[in-house]
């Protein structure tokens, strides 16, 4: 299952190559990440929708996708995310490979239009295209408004805005509807500008392509200067817990705790705290999923996901309001007996397989080999190091982990009695 893996930095630009014959694509994804503030969030994360539409020399989308459908329907797409700290702008292009339809110049003739998909936008209004830009932000609204109908996201993000108020982490990828109402064509240039000049930029290929192909095919990447990354938070000291609720019209509530874990995000126990995450919560056998859901059925789920970049792990259980507070008390007995090892070698030796399994399915589609490859860029691990970190760890390792899980928040959205 051995994948190899190249990166490096030429005129300011990452490059991250996976070579391998074993897809008949080609992947190249393209991001742009600066920090993630309040004030360029909303702009941000409209860019990609309006940049989808068209480009200077392909007015329209008909006009955009018409070259696409001739490139053996290749597909192009723009997106934005949160990633830690920073905000990214991703590009990417999914293309066959030439060799096996006789077309040699099918991965430039591709590249091209990524090439005028970023760098040269429909400006010709002076910013642009006023008719995209009303489009967009109409659409945009409902995406943000759509946050309050999906309660799940909804109590999410009320906890972690409970957990860093004000902070980069605790803000929405979509920014908000009062910052959406004041962006204009013009604005939206600027922050396009600003996204050439200021971002850093990496490059992720998949693909039977060689480090000097991929360096000659993107050859139309600007030189800058090298950008630092801001994916990082600081850690952060638990000074008691934090409690909020809030009464909605719903039929089940939303329980979700958020607890602090003193782990580097960049060390390898990063890769051991995932198997302390699904022994808790992360898989259907984990002690919140048999004991909260089925044994107790205090919830209708019960899961927990651990997000290494911010340092934390978060609780979800969808309970009825009257059994929340035995719910809360029953998940803290689990992490309580995790941390006092009471747990079989069974279950550790199952959480592991999935794990690893999930690792191996990784190279089988070329999007989560690079979703991998951006996840693990700050570790600087190769599959093998960490599938080797988790078949070694141990018994030890897990109650070790787990006693730097500490609650921080917790916070209810109540149904109405």
């Amino acid at each position: 299952m051995s994948q190899s893996f190249q990166t490096w930095n030429k005129q300011g630009t990452t490059f991250h190559l996976v070579p391998t014959d074993k897809f008949k694509t080609t992947t190249v994804l393209v991001t742009f990440s600066a920090p993630l503030e309040e004030k360029t969030l909303t702009s941000r994360a409209l860019l990609p929708y309006i940049m989808e539409k068209s480009t200077a020399a392909y007015p329209s989308m008909k006009a955009l996708r018409e070259p696409l459908e001739t490139l053996y329907d290749a597909g192009l797409y723009a997106d934005a995310s949160k990633f830690g700290e920073e905000h990214v702008i991703s590009f990417q292009l999914d293309v066959v490979r030439g060799d096996l339809v006789r077309h040699e110049t099918l991965l430039e003739e591709a590249l091209d239009l990524l090439e005028q998909m970023i760098f040269y936008p429909d400006l010709t209004e002076g910013g642009f295209r006023e008719q995209f830009v009303k489009q967009e932000k109409r659409l945009h609204a409902l995406r943000i408004s759509s946050l309050y109908d999906d309660k799940m996201r909804f109590a999410q993000q009320r906890l972690l805005e409970l957990m860093a108020p004000g902070e980069a982490v605790s803000l929405s990828s979509l920014g908000t509807l009062e910052a959406l109402e004041q962006i204009t064509p013009v604005s939206l240039r600027d922050t396009y500008r600003s996204m050439v000049e200021q971002d850093r930029i990496d490059v992720f290929v998949v693909g039977h392509v060689t480090q000097n192909e991929m360096e000659d095919a993107l050859s139309f990447l600007p030189s800058h200067d090298e950008k630092a990354s801001h994916y990082i938070p600081a850690q952060k000291q638990v000074a008691g817990v934090k409690r909020s609720s809030e009464t909605q019209p719903i039929k089940q509530g939303k329980l979700h705790l958020g607890y602090r874990v003193s782990v580097d995000p960049t060390s390898v126990d990063s890769i051991r705290m995932q198997i302390v995450n699904g022994l808790f919560g992360g898989f259907p056998h984990s002690k919140l999923f048999m004991n909260v859901r089925e044994k107790e059925s205090l919830a209708y789920y019960a899961a927990s996901r651990y997000a290494a970049l911010n340092s934390a792990l978060y609780v979800y259980a969808g309970v009825e309001t009257k059994q929340a507070e035995r719910a809360e008390t029953i998940i803290g007995e689990q992490l309580k007996d995790l941390k006092a090892g009471q747990f079989t070698d069974q279950e550790l030796t199952q959480t592991k397989a999935m794990l690893i399994n999930a690792r191996r399915q990784i190279l089988d589609q070329p999007g989560q080999l690079i979703g991998w490859l951006n996840g693990s860029k700050m570790r600087g691990l190769t599959l093998e190091d960490e599938i080797h970190l988790i078949e070694t760890a141990t018994h030890e390792d897990v109650v070790r982990l787990a006693a730097t899980i500490e609650l921080e928040a917790v916070y209810l959205l109540r149904g109405e009695e």
